[in-house]
Parts: structure tokens; sequence; C-alpha cells
């Protein structure tokens, strides 16, 4: 009833509390239904985006890495090319920021299915935010979650779902993780069959529930957008509006709420941020352990593992021709060691969720160079 009236005091009165869902198995008293719900495809709405940006002036470069971007009169952002662009100020929209080492916000790696709709039914979104209060207790950032929306193929309509989060880098059962989103979902949605895909994604979730819209901490020029918590696109309306009245010197309503240097004293943010930062302190055990192969000579094709050569730790990677590849496990960000993700294929940075691809190089921030090169270890 709290979030209800919640909803109501936003203004969004004809919100109502159902006992249902229908053409679901959902049966609960606690089913919140957002009435004339609407949807839209966003790589249309972002080609679109794009080309006002063009029509108006602007020009879009792609296929260029930024390497450092840094704070001054006038704004300098470098290129992995050693180009440096100069600008009045520059805003840091990259998902997880690249320009900041200070952590604002943790890195949860989410799964995703999709699965073959066989009825005609009517299409909503949906968002399943229940767990139990033994769940609540023992859980510290965000509580387990279901997120699913319909989309559309050459075939027909799929249902997308997604869940199952946990830190990037910091499990090692994405199979299972799979298998259980497709339960969750069968058990619910009668009207669904075969799966058609699945993947796993990033999503940046704020230490306190708010994303980082506004100036960088203790910069003059800079500006972030960050910690969207699977609202991007809603975000990257928001702070088009916000930042640009930031740069222009007007008042904004919005921007103490989103401020990126925002300090809250609430016992339950407090201490997940303390939580965050012990989590992440933890993973440089990584340093003392043993690899998890023994040898190379363990390593299958298609896969990777950790081997340590000394004092040192190696990711190594042996592609399906049979030829191993070898780079230091140190992450470049703030060096902490990677991790192998099989589902992936990828290496990931268990403390602030950089992920390099099989050979080693940078798909994600916070990093902004590839691993380095290392030699084979023998076996």
């Amino acid at each position: 009833m709290e979030e209800l009236e919640a909803i109501h005091r936003a203004g969004l009165r004809d919100v109502e509390r159902v006992k249902s869902v229908p053409n679901t198995r959902i049966n609960s008293d606690a089913v919140l239904q957002f009435p004339r719900q609407a949807q839209f495809h966003p790589l249309k709405y972002l080609n679109g985006l794009a080309r006002v940006i063009v029509d108006l002036g602007g020009r879009i470069f792609t296929g260029t890495r930024v390497v450092a971007v840094e704070d001054g009169e006038r704004v300098q952002i470098k290129t992995s090319d050693g180009h440096i662009v100069t600008a009045q100020a520059a805003v840091v929209a990259t998902n997880c920021p690249i320009n900041d080492r200070v952590v604002i916000h943790s890195k949860q790696a989410t799964y995703v299915v999709c699965l073959r709709v066989t009825a005609n039914v009517d299409h909503a979104l949906f968002w399943d935010t229940a767990s139990t209060a033994e769940e609540e207790k023992k859980e510290v950032g965000p509580v387990p979650y279901h997120y699913v929306r319909f989309a559309r193929d050459e075939r027909g309509d799929v249902l997308m779902v997604g869940g199952e989060d946990h830190k990037t880098g910091q499990a090692e059962d994405c199979a299972r993780r799979f298998v259980k989103l497709e339960h969750w979902t069968r058990d619910r949605f009668p009207f669904v069959s075969e799966m058609t895909d699945h993947w796993s994604g990033q999503v940046m979730e704020p230490v306190d529930g708010v994303a980082y819209i506004g100036r960088n901490p203790g910069d003059k020029n800079v500006y972030v957008v960050t910690g969207d918590s699977g609202n991007g696109i809603t975000h990257g309306i928001l702070a088009g509006i916000l930042i640009v009245d930031l740069i222009a010197g007007r008042e904004n309503p919005w921007a103490n709420l989103y401020d990126p240097s925002r300090k809250t004293l609430q016992p339950r943010v407090l201490a997940d941020y303390i939580a965050e930062n012990a989590n992440v302190a933890a993973q440089f055990r990584d340093y003392v352990t043993p690899g998890s192969a023994k040898s190379a000579d363990e390593i299958k094709p298609a896969q990777g593992a950790l081997l340590r050569h000394g004092m040192k730790k190696i990711a190594a990677y042996r592609d399906d021709n049979g030829t191993l590849h070898a780079f230091s496990a140190v992450c470049p960000h703030l060096q902490c060691v990677v991790r192998w993700n099989a589902c992936e294929k990828t290496w990931d940075c268990p403390c602030h969720g950089s992920r390099f691809d099989a050979l080693g190089c940078v798909l994600n921030g916070p990093a902004v160079s590839d691993l380095k090169r290392a030699e084979v270890p023998e076996s």
C-alpha cells in the first residue's frame, strides 16, 4: 500500500491495485496496474535522434576510443589515436564513466531470455519486485526482481524476460541463471513456447536508487550520466534537458535530486555503500589464490581460465583452432584480477565491471585499454 500511496502522490491517480494479471498465472493481491501503457522501438528512436542532431549542425563520430577527459577552462578529450578535442564542456554518457576513478555505483550483470509467444495477447510491461522477508534481510543492494516486455522478430511476438542479477564477474553459474529465468517465465506465462534467444548485459545500480546526472564531482566543465538502473532511455532524455541547463547556467528543478556529488546518511544507503566498498576490496584476494586451471593443457578450445605463473595471474584463452592466447589477468583500470565468463566468452572484472573479449580487447569501461599480452605459461 505504501508504494501505491506514493504513486498517487506523484499524480498517477488512475493506478489501481488488482488481484490478478490477465492471460497469466500471476495471482496476487499485490498487483499494481498502470493503465494506458505505451512502448516504442529504441533503435528507431535513436535513429531519429541522430538525424535531428545532424540536421541541427551536430556531428557524430563512431569507432573512436576516448581514453581521457580532462577538466579545465577548456576541456580536453584525448583519444587512443593520439588526437585531442577541446570543448567548452564535455558530457561522459558512456553508461559507466571512464573519466573518474570514484565508484558511485555498482555494476550488476543481468540475464535475459526470449520465448516465442503462441497466442494473441495484449502487450504490456511487467515488473516483479516480490521477495520474501528473509531475502530482504540478506540482500545488500537491489532486491531481486524480474522485468518483462514484448518484442517482435520476423516470425512474430516474443516475450523478453530479464533478471537473476549479480555483481559483474562475481558468479560462475550463468547457465543455471538462464534456466531459472526460463522456469520462472513458463510458470507464469502460459502462452510461450520455445526459447529464441538469451544473453547477458550490465545494469548500473546507484547506491541510493537515483541516477547520477550532472557535474562530475570535483570538476567544473565535465558532466556525467550514469546509474541508470535499467532506465537509460528515460534518463537520457532527462539528462538532455538537465545538463544543457547546467552548461547554460540556468536553474533546473531536478539538479539537486540527481547531483552526482549528493550525500545521504540514510541507514540502508550507508550500509550498502560500506558493503559495496568492502566487496570491491575483497576481490583483491585473487592475487594470492591458485588459478582456475593448473596448466594450459586443461583449457579446451573456445574456453578460458586463469593460470598462476609465479607471482602473476595469466588470463589464458584457447581458440577454436587450438591456439593459446595469454594476457595479464590484471584489469588496467584499478588492478583487480579478471575472471572468465564462460557464457559470454569474456574476461570480467569483479571490482568495477570492466569487460574484455576472449582476446583481451576492452568491451566495457571503466577500463579504456586492453589487457596486456603475456607469455604463454609453460605446462
